[in-house]
């Protein structure tokens, strides 16, 4: 007997990534397009200022991909963790197909919902790897994935939207951060968060509370480190105030001493990792006169963050099912 096909498929939220070096103007746009993660002057403006921007920072940009193999590296990140999440769910029981859905490259919501549709999917439960509660990323795709899921008449049912102080995700990140504090004991522990226009956090977008929520947590079972616990934020993007303090501000004040940086919001390895951290703010470090530089893999694969997502998706369907 064929076993009953599920009606519900679980939809992995990431940001995406250009493959390829001709796919980062696409990307950039979309990216500066959305309001839901920078304003840019007035909502009719934008578009305009998107592209203005995108065509003053294409050539740098094509340079930061040249430099970490000619493309970005999340649809590879993002495929193996909706593998591990698939394969925890069939010992688990569960049936339901497992689909990625980027936010600004392929595989978009359209055609993602499209294709499940076709198999007849109607209702769509969303699993977001941003760990934070926040309006600019999970807030984004959700508004997107709901507009194409409302197109096809499909339900978008109450899915894991953040998991900042979960003890899977928290035991990964202590795991990895403490196989490299190991490496440099003394060294001061600097957690990197991408930063956010402080316009934002003002009208309510609970991101900066969630990222010191991780950091207390990851704090707390660590306890005390030689070198103490700094935060720094990166990736700040154009003139309007973004929240700080700003990582490059960290590093001059961590001159003759060992550091160890812990990208803690981002849960797979992109060009904010690979390039941002693991080139330019390394360099920087080395300039300034820090003494060592080590930084943190993202959690991956990682059995335990892997069962973060597992369970939580599971709890989230079992919600659903009461």
């Amino acid at each position: 007997m064929n076993p009953i096909q599920p009606d519900t498929a679980i939809v992995l939220m990431n940001l995406g990534g250009p493959l390829r070096l001709v796919d980062i103007r696409p990307f950039l746009l979309n990216l500066f397009n959305d309001r839901d993660i920078i304003r840019l002057g007035p909502a009719l403006l934008q578009p305009l200022i998107a592209r203005l921007i995108v065509r003053s920072r294409l050539k740098a940009v094509q340079g930061r991909y040249g430099a970490i193999g000619g493309g970005s590296p999340i649809l590879r990140e993002t495929a193996a963790q909706a593998s591990a999440l698939r394969k925890g769910l069939r010992e688990a029981g569960r049936q339901e197909p497992v689909q990625i859905v980027f936010r600004y490259t392929s595989p978009r919501a359209k055609g993602a919902l499209r294709s499940l549709a076709l198999r007849g999917i109607t209702k769509i439960l969303p699993v977001t790897l941003y760990p934070h509660d926040c309006r600019a990323t999970t807030g984004s795709s959700l508004v997107e994935l709901e507009r194409e899921a409302r197109a096809r008449g499909m339900k978008v049912l109450p899915g894991v939207m953040h998991y900042a102080t979960d003890p899977d995700y928290l035991t990964c990140m202590e795991a990895n951060l403490r196989a490299t504090l190991s490496q440099a004991p003394g060294a001061t522990v600097i957690f990197s968060a991408h930063s956010l226009p402080v316009k934002q956090i003002e009208s309510g977008d609970p991101y900066e509370v969630e990222i010191h929520r991780t950091i207390d947590a990851l704090k707390d079972r660590l306890g005390e480190v030689p070198g103490g616990y700094r935060l720094g934020y990166q990736s700040k993007v154009g003139p309007i105030k973004w929240l700080t303090p700003a990582l490059e501000e960290v590093l001059k004040e961590s001159v003759g001493k060992d550091v160890v940086i812990v990208p803690v919001s981002f849960v797979g390895e992109h060009i904010e990792t690979l390039h941002e951290l693991d080139i330019e703010y390394r360099e920087l470090a080395e300039k300034l006169g820090v003494k060592r530089y080590l930084r943190v893999p993202a959690p991956g694969t990682h059995p335990d963050f892997v069962r973060c997502l597992v369970r939580q998706t599971l709890a989230a369907l079992a919600r659903c099912e009461v």
